[in-house]
């Protein structure tokens, strides 16, 4: 259990980078806003507690490179998929 929770802290790091990341490198200068950035944060660790779950331990750096990757392309495809329906 204690992995698993490991692995959500590591995941849900792993999407603040990717936030963070996100957030600098835009052309337009834009104020901090957590609320932009949670979704992000709660789906890294989502998809890390879920490699800590199916016992995925590749390290720490590994699994916090793979909870955003796979963050960043759950969102794309999201955001994709909202903006053709609406």
């Amino acid at each position: 259990m204690n992995e698993i929770i490991a692995q959500v802290l590591i995941g849900a790091v792993g999407g603040l980078a990717i936030s963070v990341a996100g957030l600098m490198k835009k052309d337009k200068k834009e104020g901090f806003s957590f609320m932009k950035m949670a979704p992000t944060i709660v789906v890294a660790g989502i998809v890390g507690g879920v490699a800590g779950y199916l016992g995925q331990d590749y390290g720490m750096v590994a699994n916090g490179a793979l909870a955003g990757g796979i963050t960043n392309v759950v969102e794309n495809v999201f955001k994709a998929i909202y903006r053709k329906l609406l």
